[in-house]
């Protein structure tokens, strides 16, 4: 399709997101934003279990006030099917209101005021009070847009992950009966799925990881030194992890169907799926969980936070010319909104970028039908308000 992108990602409007947006607090927040400190006691006291949705500007206070406290924690990040899920209001959100702190035998849910207030009796120094007037404060503030789109990229690439996982353990199920015309013609269309939808998520993954090592790990690194390290270990581990699986899939498709080496590779294929699933989710939640923050409180500034997503998206020209539609698919309708919205604020050339994202969507096949109407929709309601 060779759409270009490159040069519609440079810096534009401020980035809103209006919904993201909590109203200005007068509640306690930190007068600054430190990494996390050393606290002898803080296993005694018992570790803090924090659950809400990572994107959320509210959770976002109360997880940054616990790490400026040094504060264990244990988050529980909920998904969009979690949250319109009535199981909300089980025994996890009696009330069904998030974010939710629990605490020992404390449980506080809904007010982020008062649980910052309870941060602050609970937990000694470094104060949250505020010593002066000052500004908005990062807890102020929505998430940044590159926090915004890590995090909705790594929901994405999760989703699909666990769909081609799915559909290998049907495959390796489905083995006894592979000799059978019908079916075997079935396992046929289905493992063309596999490799077609795996090659669109290599690529994906491969330009997402390109795109933190080239662009969010130095910026990080400027905030907290060696922070990255770990993170690029992973990446080190998980590349072979990927290739491996591709080259697996090419050799199952030459394979003669329902021989005992076939039936013995599509198991083996499965299982190295399982095995990239449950990296990927330790390696992603290990960003959201230790990375992102530290990023979000490096007090980088709204241009620098334009800047860093229109470099972002430069790296990932390739995947955002013809992988648009794969990526939103993983994504509900409101996040494909917020994806957009930031795509639109890292360009000046928010009408020829809209125009190029239809233009991909356009080119799209029925299998994305239901993801093209979503963009369409969400398209219009921008460059109403752009």
């Amino acid at each position: 399709m060779g759409v270009c992108f490159c040069k519609l990602f440079s810096t534009g409007k401020r980035y809103k997101d209006e919904p993201l947006n909590p109203k200005a607090s007068a509640a306690v927040v930190p007068a600054c934003i430190s990494p996390p400190h050393k606290d002898d006691g803080a296993t005694k006291r018992g570790r803090v279990q924090l659950i809400g949705d990572i994107l959320c500007p509210f959770t976002l206070r109360v997880r940054i006030a616990l790490q400026h406290k040094g504060v264990c924690v244990d988050p529980t990040w909920l998904t969009p099917s979690d949250l319109i899920s009535c199981n909300l209001e089980g025994g996890i959100c009696p009330k069904g209101k998030l974010p939710v702190l629990q605490h020992g035998t404390h449980k506080l849910n809904g007010s982020t005021d008062s649980m910052l207030e309870y941060i602050e009796d609970m937990f000694s120094d470094p104060t949250l009070l505020l010593k002066r007037a000052v500004g908005k404060t990062l807890l102020e503030r929505a998430p940044s847009p590159i926090t915004v789109m890590i995090v909705l990229q790594h929901r994405s690439i999760l989703w699909q992950l666990d769909r081609l996982v799915q559909l290998a353990d049907v495959l390796a199920l489905a083995k006894a009966g592979l000799r059978e015309g019908d079916l075997k013609r079935r396992v046929s269309t289905q493992m063309q799925s596999l490799w077609k939808g795996y090659g669109c998520l290599l690529e994906l993954m491969q330009e997402h990881a390109q795109m933190e090592e080239r662009v969010v790990f130095p910026s990080l690194e400027v905030a907290a030194e060696g922070m990255s390290e770990a993170v690029l270990g992973d990446h080190a581990r998980d590349l072979p992890v990927m290739n491996g699986i591709h080259a697996d899939m090419k050799g199952v498709m030459v394979m003669e169907q329902g021989s005992s080496d076939h039936l013995e590779a599509l198991l083996a294929l499965a299982l190295r799926l399982h095995t990239l699933q449950a990296y990927s989710v330790e390696h992603y939640h290990e960003e959201e969980r230790e990375l992102l923050p530290m990023l979000q409180g490096a007090g980088i500034g709204s241009k620098q936070q334009r800047e860093l997503v229109a470099e972002s998206l430069a790296v990932m020209e390739a995947s955002h010319a013809h992988l648009l539609p794969f990526l939103f698919q993983g994504l509900c309708p409101h996040e494909i909104h917020q994806y957009l919205s930031m795509m639109q604020s890292s360009s000046e050339e928010k009408n020829e970028l809209f125009a190029r994202v239809l233009q991909v969507m356009n080119l799209a096949n029925e299998e994305f039908e239901a993801v093209q109407d979503i963009v369409q929709e969400r398209v219009a309601a921008l460059a109403t308000i752009a």
